[in-house]
């Protein structure tokens, strides 16, 4: 400020101090003592912004220079403090989202009885939800057709943010609850579980419970340690939290010994564990975790759901290295002592709840006789513990039933039931979609499809000899056969109308939902939304219940679609897709007259390219240019002019 420095600061206040695990601001600062702090100093400007700035009271500060927004603005406000000479400063007003859950549960703030849905059906995978909210509660699912986008009920801070990405398939849920049990059985389902008898504690038993933070890991290692206490025996926790707030590593150092003085040191060492407890498989794959096992001693039981880590929020096509991590696992202790579960999975299917998945482990580890505590001393621990007693204890018993019976828990949860891929061979993946199709417009257009992928079919089979050698896949025509579909199952809006009350939408959230609730639509119909005045972009409207019943008329004015009474087709939008399928015809024609055996991998690529076409609007119109300055590239390689491109580039920037 003294200097005239032209700078903008943002003061980021979170209620808390987060990064090392919730504690409160030392002192008294609240955002109105702040913004005066900030006037005195002789900043000129000042912007608050905030999720709720209708929180502020009559009281707050008032003078030129201030202004009080919400978060929504802040591109805005970032663009016009940016113009503005000498020293600027944004004050960014929103309680940590860790602590605001962990306070909601504890009836501390109140729970807004608002969720999220998405409607995967209508989801492209695009990833702009997961840009926009910057949130981890924002998964991928994998389907038959793709990748799409699901909300993690368990872990949701209830931000919102994700409303912002610019996509139809998001639904609010107001009221009702999540559905806590999915599993309906009775004791006598199961036979009375054996004892699987202790470990020996000749010497200390070492337990290392390590995996995300805020997901309860600390939690397994406090129970264990009680229920040892309770059984008289020694025992000793080591805690290492880290940023476990912010979605880090954390991890629970657990011994167990017949008398508190057999232990000498808290810390596992390394090489010395006995049970590696992975709540998470990322994390027990990670060099501190394998450090601490030994060949001939440690067993490793582990949540191998994979959950998704930062990175994903940036590349939404990032493969998850499961099958590698596991593989490390095996090398390390063998087969035999290394046991993967879908503890995640079965939390949510048996109790509605993914946050009951590391007991669950608990109770599957107990079983295989890896604890030395007796199970009498675990639910007394829980008792102790007196946090959602009866839900715990009930995961506990689930992941022994699961170690004792997998086959019997796994049909109970309903997930023994195999995923349609919608097509293994190339003819079961053309009829899969040709009758789609039929259903998206009618018979005449599915035979457009099926026509055109039997001619590169035909063709391709032509050029077998030339093309494959003796044998070989069809991956040109199989390449044809998914991606000429996603181009001609554009979603317009008869198409996201027919998504939303084919009965499917509500058959799904009903499994997840539960009691009375109401639906709210979050849409950007063309002519009734306003743009941003900064992007140009449309603007997503909030649209009541109601809009379901319009939906189902929609779906059935289907037949207008590309006609001269379809109202939505002269839009830029919609005149692009059909443009796409034309073009993308022309081209794989193209390429049938030009194939070699030494370009045909080009053309399998230059096949492939509209998978990454996704999303709806100013979304996919930019990935739409992103697949195209892609074909050109391959086209170059794929026609020999690539090196004569290059060199006539260089030749331009020279």
């Amino acid at each position: 400020i003294a200097a005239g420095v032209n700078i903008t600061y943002k003061i980021l206040y979170n209620h808390a101090v987060a990064m090392t695990g919730g504690q409160p601001l030392d002192g008294d600062l609240p955002v109105e003592r702040l913004v005066y702090q900030l006037k005195g100093e002789g900043v000129k400007r000042i912007a608050v912004v905030s999720d709720d700035p209708g929180k502020y009271p009559m009281s707050f500060p008032k003078f030129e220079g201030l202004s009080i927004d919400h978060r929504d603005r802040l591109d805005a406000i970032q663009r016009e403090l940016r113009e503005l000479p000498g020293t600027t400063v944004i004050v960014y007003d929103q309680r940590c989202a860790a602590e605001k859950r962990r306070q909601r549960k504890q009836g501390l703030l109140e729970d807004p009885p608002l969720r999220v849905f998405i409607n995967e059906d209508v989801c492209e995978g695009c990833g702009d939800c997961g840009v926009q909210s910057n949130c981890l509660s924002v998964l991928p699912r994998e389907t038959p057709l793709g990748r799409k986008r699901t909300i993690n009920q368990s872990a949701c801070n209830k931000d919102y943010s994700c409303l912002k990405g610019f996509c139809p398939s998001f639904v609010s849920v107001v009221g009702g609850k999540l559905r806590q049990s999915r599993a309906s059985i009775t004791e006598s389902l199961f036979e009375p579980l054996p004892d699987p008898g202790l470990p020996a504690i000749g010497r200390p038993w070492n337990i290392l419970v390590i995996g995300i933070g805020g997901t309860g890991v600390l939690t397994i290692g406090s129970i264990i340690s009680m229920a040892a206490h309770i059984e008289g025996k020694g025992c000793s926790t080591l805690n290492q939290t880290g940023l476990a707030q912010k979605f880090g590593a954390v991890a629970s150092h657990v011994r167990v010994a017949r008398d508190q003085e057999d232990i000498h040191a808290v810390r596992i060492a390394a090489g010395d564990a006995d049970l590696l407890l992975g709540c998470d498989l990322v994390v027990a794959d990670s060099d501190d975790a394998l450090a601490k096992l030994n060949l001939e001693r440690s067993y490793a039981v582990v949540n191998d759901y994979q959950s998704a880590t930062a990175e994903f929020l940036h590349n939404p096509d990032l493969e998850f290295p499961a099958a590698a991590m596991k593989q490390t696992l095996r090398e390390e202790l063998g087969d035999a002592r290394t046991r993967f579960i879908d503890a995640t999975q079965l939390a949510t299917a048996l109790l509605g709840n993914e946050i009951a998945s590391n007991m669950i482990l608990l109770g599957y580890a107990w079983q295989r006789g890896l604890i030395p505590v007796s199970a009498a001393a675990i639910e007394l621990a829980l008792e102790l513990n007196n946090v959602a007693v009866a839900f715990n204890q009930q995961a506990f018993l689930w992941g022994r039933r699961a170690a004792y019976d997998w086959d019997a828990v796994m049909k109970i949860a309903r997930l023994d039931q195999q995923t349609t891929t919608h097509g293994e061979s190339l003819d079961e993946t053309i009829a899969w979609r040709a009758d789609y199709l039929t259903r998206y417009q009618d018979v005449a257009y599915a035979n457009r499809y099926r026509e055109f992928v039997d001619e590169v079919r035909r063709t391709e089979r032509q050029l077998m000899g030339t093309l494959h050698g003796e044998s070989g896949e069809l991956q040109l025509s199989t390449a044809v056969a998914r991606c000429l579909f996603k181009l001609m199952a554009y979603k317009d809006e008869y198409e996201v109308a027919r998504l939303y009350s084919n009965g499917d939408f509500l058959a799904k959230l009903n499994d997840q939902f539960e009691g009375d609730f109401k639906l709210r639509f979050h849409l950007a119909v063309p002519w009734l939304s306003k743009r941003d005045k900064s992007t140009g972009h449309l603007v997503k409207r909030t649209w009541p219940q109601w809009t379901m019943r319009l939906m189902g008329v929609l779906a059935n004015l289907k037949g207008l679609r590309g006609t001269h009474w379809d109202i939505f087709g002269y839009t830029r939008d919609r005149r692009l897709e059909r443009q796409l399928i034309d073009a993308y015809c022309g081209t794989i024609r193209n390429l049938l007259e030009a194939v070699t055996r030494e370009n045909y991998a080009t053309a399998v690529e230059i096949a492939v390219l509209p998978d990454s076409i996704r999303g709806f609007g100013h979304i996919k119109a930019a990935s739409t240019e992103a697949a195209r300055h892609r074909q050109e590239q391959l086209l170059d390689r794929f026609y020999g002019r690539e090196d004569k491109v290059v060199r006539m580039r260089q030749r331009r920037v020279a």
